[in-house]
């Protein structure tokens, strides 16, 4: 859906374009790191703590080196990313090389670890208590500062208000990716280089975390990634290819292939983060905000650095609140690591302020929708805070008007359990959501790409990143098509994830993968294009044209024409005839308004860019059962600009399905004695299936605000696509008059049946 005038385009934004890789993908010719070296390799698995904190004293490994078919131990004395120290229960501590995976596992129970057990804190409140015992990720405390953003007098708003009004939510959900593709990894060594394959959302920062760790030169460091089973930030680092190339030097280089079980690929990686606020308003009674006053408490597990500190950001930028401050606390306990999940900080910073708006709205006997939009912001206002600077491209006042018409909002809202029992005797509700997001910027400077030409005139790009779900490479080749004039059907895919032969293009998670690799095959497209131009005019058909130049010349399907006479054109292939190679390779830009000026703003102004999304959601909640059901969920997503629309679409559709596991099936359980996770596995935990959802009930639309920043105006989707769970619980609050308790999990029939005090 178009927001402002654009230019036409050729071959982006074409729904008929195909997924160059799906036949890989649908005839299971999909190659995963574990594939490789099928009967030529041994097998690697891990040992985890059994208690939350401490330090190991004594390793005993003879008996699992007695066991036939084990060939090595390996320490955190060998292994550079383990440490002695212990900070959660579940914590890597040895490792087992074997024959067969199995028999690795079963030796990794006969290592016997012996610790000197210390008091740890398991529950963020406590670990803010005085007297609390440290976690030991800091050295004095137990938690930090990591945002404090004060905007005006916000005190004085409030207390000068016609309302002031107080608003609590309890911790959001925490849980592990759960990726499909549990992580794993295949390393060897050939004399001093070592060589390894792993799923990677970034290859080359892998490559750089081996490099370090290691200590060895990078070009004897050779990392590989191709098809990833899903990571939703998960598969950002290393992601086990350091200890994989530990346990193969360790049996003198020989193939080592570590795949973690489902339980412990969940008890040792990424877990989102849970999020708890305390926000204050100053409104006036028609619903105009004044001030506001949002603390936010969120829980970093044994993270150092855990990314918390940004949940404030919808907040603070999608309404034009004029005295404000934003106060974010990031807590250290003796929990798993804390990091990226889809979205990082907004969809439990959402989560907080959206359910304090819709709690706010009651108290002012208004529809949340009308105080939504009597405060949101104009799509190109500049920001609030220095440096005061505009957004490239935004749309979520346009997508909230959007939702409002589709969903048929003004007829189905009614007042928190009010006038809602359906004909099932379920009970109704409905709920509009969204905010700019602190995602998907255009940061394309540190990122390259690099685009070959074959000699009958088609091209390959060389994309330095996985295979996405769908398809970080297809964005590059629907730019390099666009940039060259060439047909998408020739421009094909060569050797992608592929350290040895590619440049950096990026991480794929921060949904940065769009502007930063995006930019860098722009130009590489660009640089390429030049040279075939330069080619092109000493070729028959245009060389005769006196005074010809590289300016004079355009190309579209394929084709190099003659700008003042298209008629005289010549292929790719005739280009290419007796032509050297060719390669065109580049890095992108840093975010300004490149592509046009935003409202006072000029072009090559430094300005904002990132993704926004919204969502429509109407539920039925059985009084009776507490079940949920998600009658239509609607996703709206601005795209900047639609590159790979098969690919956005099916993002925004598994978008809206994670933002429906999120709000109620998401969770885990603990022991916070021991700090024990006790739902670490799919047979534990709550993991919905295709059957839990109605395709039918989902339903998807890109906006395009056209970004002054991205690459032909795109900005990247993958975490606002998943960003508006909130949603569904303020949809549950509208039907039932009650709000959940999250808990740190989801939204559970005993949770609902609890709410209206039925449990």
């Amino acid at each position: 859906m178009a927001l402002v005038e654009k230019p036409e385009l050729k071959v982006i934004g074409k729904l008929a374009n195909p997924d160059k890789l799906g036949y890989h993908v649908v005839t299971g010719n999909a190659d995963f790191a574990s594939d490789r070296l099928a009967g030529r390799k041994l097998y690697g698995a891990i040992k985890c703590s059994t208690i939350m904190k401490g330090v190991i004293t004594n390793i005993d490994a003879s008996a699992a080196l007695a066991e036939p078919g084990v060939r090595a131990v390996v320490t955190y004395e060998d292994v550079p990313s383990w440490t002695q120290g212990i900070f959660y229960w579940g914590q890597e501590v040895a490792g087992v090389i074997a024959d067969d995976p199995y028999t690795a596992e079963r030796a990794c129970g006969l290592i016997e670890v012996e610790y000197e057990e210390r008091p740890g804190v398991f529950d963020p409140d406590e670990a803010m208590k005085a007297g609390a015992p440290l976690s030991g990720i800091r050295p004095d405390t137990n938690y930090y500062l990591g945002t404090d953003l004060t905007r005006g007098d916000p005190d004085g708003a409030i207390a000068d208000a016609p309302v002031q009004f107080e608003t609590n939510f309890d911790y959001t959900t925490t849980h592990q990716h759960a990726t499909l593709e549990p992580h794993q990894s295949l390393a060897w060594w050939i004399g001093d280089n070592v060589y390894v394959w792993l799923p990677s959302q970034h290859i080359h920062g892998a490559k750089n975390a081996v490099v370090n760790a290691l200590g060895i030169p990078a070009n004897k460091v050779h990392l590989y990634t191709h098809f990833t089973g899903c990571g939703h930030g998960d598969k950002t680092g290393d992601n086990t290819a350091i200890v994989s190339a530990v346990m193969s030097r360790k049996v003198n280089g020989a193939p080592v292939n570590l795949i973690k079980t489902r339980q412990k690929s969940m008890l040792t990686h990424t877990w989102q983060f849970a999020v708890k606020s305390n926000i204050k308003w100053g409104a006036t009674q028609d619903g105009k905000i004044l001030g506001v006053d949002a603390k936010f408490t969120g829980d970093g597990g044994s993270s150092g650095y855990a990314p918390i500190a940004n949940v404030h950001f919808g907040l603070r930028t999608t309404y034009n609140i004029p005295d404000a401050r934003f106060q974010v606390t990031i807590v250290n306990t003796n929990s798993p690591v804390r990091g990226y999940w889809r979205c990082v900080n907004d969809p439990p910073g959402a989560c907080n302020y959206d359910s304090a708006l819709y709690k706010l709205a009651a108290h002012l006997d208004m529809d949340p929708y009308q105080l939504i939009m009597k405060n949101v912001r104009e799509n190109d206002a500049p920001d609030l805070d220095p440096p005061y600077r505009v957004w490239g491209g935004i749309a979520v006042k346009d997508m909230f008007q959007w939702l409002y018409q589709e969903s048929g909002y003004a007829s189905k809202w009614h007042k928190p359990g009010e006038n809602n029992v359906m004909d099932d005797g379920r009970l109704h509700g409905i709920a509009i959501v969204g905010h700019w997001d602190s995602h998907g910027s255009v940061n394309g400077a540190s990122r390259g790409g690099i685009v070959t030409m074959c000699p009958d005139g088609t091209c390959l790009v060389n994309v330095g990143g996985a295979r996405g779900p769908s398809g970080g490479p297809m964005i590059c080749a629907h730019i390099v098509a666009e940039t060259l004039g060439m047909k998408y059907e020739d421009v094909g895919l060569g050797e992608w994830g592929n350290t040895d032969t590619s440049l950096d293009a990026g991480i794929q998670a921060g949904s940065g993968f769009t502007g930063g690799a995006g930019s860098g095959f722009m130009n590489a497209a660009l640089d390429l294009r030049n040279k075939l131009f330069s080619y092109a005019i000493q070729k028959a058909g245009l060389r005769e044209i006196a005074g010809i130049t590289v300016d004079d010349v355009a190309a579209e399907n394929s084709e190099v024409y003659y700008k003042a006479d298209p008629t005289k054109r010549i292929t790719y292939r005739q280009v290419m005839s007796g032509t050297p190679p060719l390669a065109g390779s580049g890095f992108g830009w840093a975010s300004h308004t490149k592509n046009r000026p935003v409202g006072n703003v000029p072009l090559g102004e430094v300005c904002n860019s990132n993704g926004n999304a919204c969502a429509a959601v109407e539920v039925a909640v059985d009084p009776e059962t507490g079940e949920v059901e998600v009658l239509n969920h609607w996703n709206a997503v601005d795209t900047g600009r639609t590159i790979f629309k098969r690919g956005t679409i099916k993002e925004m559709r598994s978008g809206s399905e994670l933002q429906i596991w999120q709000a109620l099936y998401a969770g885990s359980i603990w022991d916070k004695a021991s700090g024990a996770c006790l739902s670490s596995q799919y047979t534990e935990a709550m993991m919905p299936t295709a059957m839990d959802f109605k395709g039918e009930n989902l339903h998807q639309q890109d906006f395009e605000s056209y970004d002054a920043a991205g690459p032909y105006g795109a900005h990247g989707i993958g975490e606002p696509c998943v960003t508006n769970y909130s949603g569904i619980i303020c949809a549950i609050f509208n039907a039932t008059g009650k709000w959940v308790e999250p808990d740190k999990g989801p939204c559970t029939p005993d949770k609902v049946l609890k709410a209206l005090g039925k449990a």
